[in-house]
């Protein structure tokens, strides 16, 4: 019983470090395909901003949207500004100009409802529709703010939520600004060319192509310093739980096996067998606390898409085979004490044992 109950406070810290991973991965490579999804050949962002958009304070002028569309082989563009909202659950909300933005984009599919018909109407995506459980005409709180459901649209451009340009400046208080510029071509040939036109004329502004832009982001929040170290504190205190449960086990296993220590010397066992023994078994410990970590983990997967469907998740490779080794690794720190002290016992004394 106690060597279940080992294995599955291994498995907890298996799970705890897989889910966190998880979902932080699926979130941001999602996040990373809704860019690429808006359909734009190029971004333009403001001086001194960042490729964490959530904590980007940058932003330009809307009027520049005017000189680039004037530049050759430039099709559209749209400006978009990106607010961090934190009423009623954390997300990005782009404030749009529906008719710019629709010519980059080709369009939302509406399932329900249509576009903006007044300042306070919001566009939301069906996953987030379907994960807050709104319909046509709900009131939806954004940035300490009502907003009434305009439409429901498919998933993929951008963001999850919409809202009016003009409210959104109004709201943060930076009236014509915007923190993105999205450019199309008329070719995909032509991106090369409009970017570097676009770096001559407007030298401190950041251009990227959209492949290179989403890229950018997904990498820059991954390192973004509160995550980065929240990750990492989660895998080291993990990691330290597993490895105090694998010693405090192992050193309980050695003090009740006394006795067999004893005779196993008795018999000519030597020092290196009987902590190789102790080894084993912590090693084997913290494999099946893996395994059953693995099944935590994919349980615990599936409770919270059924809990919040907005989520996404993606476990990579690496971070299965990290999470192993951490495991065994854990595992083996844990019971090298126990090991030894097991190996150095008297065989007299341990036979004496009672």
């Amino acid at each position: 019983m106690r060597s279940l109950a080992t294995a599955l406070a291994v498995g907890v810290e298996v799970a705890l470090i897989l889910l966190l991973v998880s979902l932080s991965s699926g979130m941001l490579r999602e996040n990373s395909k809704r860019i690429s999804g808006v359909g734009a050949d190029i971004v333009l962002q403001p001086p001194n901003s960042s490729l964490v958009l959530a904590a980007s304070t940058g932003a330009m002028s809307v009027k520049i949207a005017d000189l680039v569309s004037r530049i050759e082989k430039v099709r559209a563009v749209a400006p978009v500004y990106l607010q961090l909202n934190t009423s009623g659950g954390l997300g990005l909300v782009w404030g749009i100009d529906l008719e710019s933005f629709d010519r980059i984009t080709q369009g939302f599919i509406y399932l329900e409802g249509r576009g903006f018909q007044g300042p306070n109407d919001v566009i939301i995506d069906d996953i987030y529709a379907e994960g807050r459980e709104l319909r046509l005409g709900d009131e939806v709180k954004l940035m300490n703010h009502a907003f009434h459901v305009a439409g429901i649209v498919e998933h993929g451009k951008g963001s999850r939520v919409f809202i009016p340009i003009g409210t959104m400046q109004e709201l943060v208080g930076t009236p014509r600004q915007a923190t993105l510029m999205l450019i199309t071509c008329h070719q995909p040939s032509d991106i090369p060319q409009v970017t570097a036109e676009l770096e001559r004329r407007l030298k401190s502004y950041p251009v990227f192509d959209m492949s290179s832009f989403a890229a950018q982001v997904e990498e820059a929040n991954r390192d973004f310093g509160p995550i980065k170290f929240f990750t990492n504190t989660v895998v080291f205190i993990a990691t330290l739980i597993g490895f105090f449960i694998i010693f405090l086990s192992m050193y309980t296993a050695t003090t009740e096996r006394t006795h067999e220590i004893g005779i196993l010397k008795s018999l000519g066992a030597n020092q290196g067998y009987i902590s190789l023994l102790f080894l084993k078994e912590a090693l084997m410990l913290g494999g099946l606390g893996f395994l059953l970590g693995l099944g935590l983990t994919f349980g615990g997967r599936l409770f919270f898409q059924w809990l919040m469907p907005t989520l996404h998740h993606q476990l990579p490779l690496w971070w299965l085979l990290f999470t192993g080794f951490l495991a065994l690794f854990s595992a083996g720190l844990g019971a090298l004490y126990p090991a030894l002290r097991a190996a150095r016992q008297d065989p007299i004394e341990a036979l004496a044992y009672e």
